[in-house]
Order: structure tokens, then sequence, then C-alpha cells
């Protein structure tokens, strides 16, 4: 995965969280789609940002 492609799958799963918050009426669903949003982006990380560019 890219850079680029990395910060686009941030930018949409960040984009998605942030609309689901918006709806949540419990700020305990809040607290989850948090949670989920933070499983996501290291879920990402784990997957080797920038893996095929960061040599350093």
């Amino acid at each position: 995965m890219t850079d680029i492609e990395y910060a686009k799958e941030i930018q949409m799963k960040a984009t998605v969280a942030n609309l689901e918050m918006n709806v949540a009426p419990a700020t305990r669903q809040q607290a989850q789609i948090g949670q989920d949003f933070i499983a996501d982006i290291m879920e990402l990380s784990e997957r080797g940002i920038g893996s095929e560019t960061n040599d350093d």
C-alpha cells in the first residue's frame, strides 16, 4: 500500500466515522464508533503504511 493509498483509506474511514458520530444518539455508541475507527487505522498500519516506499 502506498502512502497515497493509505492516506485516502484513512480519509474515507474518518469520513464514515464522522457521519456515524453525527447520528449516534448515545455516548456509548459514539465511544464504540471511536474504538472501531482506531482499530481500523491500526489494521491499516499493520498492513504496511508505505511498505512499497518506506525504506528508512
